[in-house]
């Protein structure tokens, strides 16, 4: 993407930017308290943080951040915001739109590799919630954030949102498909698809783009399900997310996908309540509003009894364990869909009716009571 594109993609705030804020702040409002519990400073990072806001007035990621930081500030004091940008045009308006904030804001020029000493040294002593968002599939290589990541290794709390840009990453390889093909292979040693295995983390879209039987969309899903994976195996993430953001519900394929990776249960579980809650927020929007009628996609709707049989298929699946543990590991089959609360309220009608044996008595919460499921 061109300079100019860079300037005029902040023009006006996209639907699906949109979206994908709403599952950020849906995100932070429960994690900064959750984390201030630790006891320890919390930092948020924003490696392509643009301008701050769009010119229609509409906030970007900075100020969304900076909004939830100035609501906590009261709370704790030990917490700070890093919001890195490339562009010197946009790097003024984001220090112009970031003099508001009342806690420490701190605004960088360049592009977010030239400061990762700075962001490894905040991962040495702060809790820290890293938003990676570029604009182009190129701005960012798998590799990137190794040192920030490597920190997981010696016990530091670090958790990261990744815009994985599944469908430029796709639409950008079809396009060099006969240059990087020889006899209906990849060649793993051409300069472009070098370039491209560094984008992903590794060679596992070579097959995915070969396989003519897999549609548009199937391939933007299979390579973002290779990138998150990946993620996983690499940087030691043990709970990982990844949630296709498009522009209608309607639409064939997404427009990106958000990957989220953490360590932290309980960080997943916040994530998976943002995204379900940013899903619901689209769909209403998208379905209900300004319409006589509801006609809310069936999938949509939110069945208790199909909650019930997650909860119950995942139970014979792992045996005996504890209510958050199942209740997680139900989340992890079926991600982005329904909530912890659904869930809860699933394991307490499914122990009422006996379809799962506790020790607990079933009519409230209780995260450490064994369940298992009837035989």
């Amino acid at each position: 993407m061109t300079e100019i594109d860079t300037q005029e993609f902040f023009n006006q705030k996209n639907s699906w930017s949109k979206y994908k804020d709403l599952i950020l702040s849906y995100y932070l409002k429960p994690y900064l308290p959750k984390v201030a519990s630790l006891q320890k400073p919390i930092a948020i990072i924003d490696c392509f943080a643009g301008p701050g806001m769009f010119e229609d007035g509409e906030p970007g990621s900075p100020q969304i951040i900076i909004e939830h930081l100035d609501t906590f500030s009261s709370k704790s004091e030990n917490i700070r915001g890093l919001f890195i940008e490339a562009d010197p045009e946009l790097h003024e308006k984001l220090k112009s739109n970031a003099t508001s904030s009342k806690i420490n804001v701190d605004v960088r020029l360049g592009n977010f590799q030239d400061h990762i000493e700075e962001i490894v040294d905040i991962a040495n002593t702060h809790t820290t919630f890293l938003f990676v968002d570029p604009i182009k599939p190129t701005q960012l290589k798998f590799n990137d954030l190794n040192q920030v990541y490597s920190k997981l290794k010696v016990n530091q709390s670090i958790e990261t949102l990744i815009n994985f840009l599944s469908n430029g990453f796709l639409r950008g390889i079809l396009g060099i498909r006969d240059k990087i093909t020889k006899d209906g292979s990849i060649m793993p040693n051409h300069d472009l698809t070098i370039c491209n295995d560094n984008i992903a983390g590794g060679s596992y879209w070579h097959d995915i783009i070969l396989n003519d039987q897999l549609s548009h969309e199937m391939k933007a899903n299979s390579i973002a399900e290779g990138y998150t994976k990946t993620l996983e195996d690499t940087h030691g993430f043990n709970y990982v997310l990844n949630y296709p953001i498009k522009e209608k519900y309607s639409h064939g394929y997404p427009k990106y996908h958000l990957i989220f990776g953490s360590r932290h249960p309980d960080a997943f579980e916040l994530m998976n309540r943002g995204m379900v809650k940013a899903r619901r927020e689209f769909v209403r929007t998208e379905f209900k509003e300004d319409t006589l009628f509801d006609i809310e996609p069936k999938e949509e709707v939110v069945s208790k009894n199909d909650v019930i049989k997650i909860i119950v298929e995942t139970s014979k699946i792992i045996g005996n364990t504890s209510w958050k543990y199942l209740r997680i590991s139900a989340t992890q089959n079926s991600p982005c869909k329904y909530t912890d609360s659904d869930y809860n309220s699933a394991i307490k009608d499914s122990i009422k009716k006996g379809l799962l044996l506790s020790n607990s008595k079933g009519n409230k919460i209780e995260e450490n009571a064994n369940i298992w499921p009837q035989t």
